[in-house]
């Protein structure tokens, strides 16, 4: 009987095959990059699972995302491939790699103001091409290594365009409070669509429509958070202004709280700060001198026990 001491590409790639199917990933991982290296396999897909499997614990890493895009770019033997039990379309998984690196990448970016605005168009961009090259097929990635078969091309679209108008609400919400109620109520529609509650959106599509009369300074302000502020204080019924026309200067039956504007409430705020850190230095001042008078008794004390110490 021969026995053979080392083994070939292909019996490493189909060992690699066998453990994908069996859930080692870290071992196929092993075998297949072996297989590699001998050159082995029936065609060069053992580069893509290699990528796959790196990719499976990195889910938001767009650099795995681009390692496995580069393999998929290069395996061009099959049009498509298997990977445990599933098969897998090459240009399907292409477009899945291509559309979550944007995503990932928008998502991940700041911005304010007009590019804020910017960012929330390239969204609904890139939410409309996951609607029309993915639909209702299910993501590829997300069947493999989390067994969620309910993400689809539709449902990220839905995600997205919600996501879009959320940052136009930021965009505009300082200077235009209104037309941020009213993305935020779009957003929230595409949300509903999504099977999602939307309560956030609901939330603030109040309070940036909430007008207040400022109870400090009388002016009138739109956008709770934004533009005022609920502060709490004591209201006595003799106070109460429910029969005024004009906006409320405090929230409906809520006696323990008024309405502020930014002005006032940033005003008081910093005034109360100057006196806060005032009292703080006093009262490291006096604490010092309080160290200070103690060290000296402490020293003084000492030189006693010694002075006592040398009469004996």
């Amino acid at each position: 009987m021969v026995f053979k001491l080392f083994k070939s590409g292909d019996e490493l790639y189909d060992e690699g095959k066998e453990l994908i199917k069996r859930g080692e990933y870290d071992k196929a991982r092993d075998y297949l990059q072996k297989s590699i290296e001998k050159e082995g396999g029936i065609d060069d897909a053992a580069a893509v699972k290699v990528a796959l499997i790196d990719l499976r614990d990195r889910l938001t890493n767009v650099n795995a995302y681009r390692n496995l895009l580069n393999a998929l770019e290069n395996f061009r033997s099959h049009d498509r491939f298997e990977f445990g039990l599933t098969e897998i379309s090459r240009d399907e998984l292409i477009t899945e790699c291509q559309l979550t690196i944007r995503k990932i990448e928008l998502l991940s970016s700041g911005g304010e103001g007009q590019a804020l605005m910017d960012k929330g168009q390239q969204i609904q961009g890139l939410a409309q091409e996951f609607q029309s090259r993915i639909g209702d097929r299910h993501l590829i990635i997300l069947e493999l290594f989390k067994n969620d078969t309910s993400v689809t091309g539709m449902t990220e679209f839905f995600n997205l365009m919600a996501v879009s108008y959320e940052c136009m609400a930021d965009a505009v919400v300082w200077d235009n409070p209104s037309q941020a109620a009213e993305y935020e109520q779009i957003a929230m529609g595409y949300r509903q669509q999504n099977g999602q509650s939307g309560d956030t959106n609901m939330a603030k599509v109040k309070a940036y429509s909430t007008t207040c009369t400022c109870w400090l300074c009388g002016r009138i302000a739109t956008g709770e958070g934004i533009h005022f502020f609920s502060a709490p204080a004591e209201v006595s019924p003799a106070l109460d202004d429910k029969d005024k026309p004009t906006a409320r200067s405090r929230p409906d039956n809520d006696a323990q709280h008024i309405y502020i504007c930014r002005a006032c409430y940033s005003a008081v705020s910093n005034r109360s700060d100057e006196i806060s850190r005032g009292y703080y230095n006093q009262t490291m001042q006096e604490m010092r001198a309080m160290e200070a008078r103690l060290q000296a008794q402490i020293a003084a004390l000492q030189s006693q026990i010694a002075f006592a110490r040398m009469g004996r």
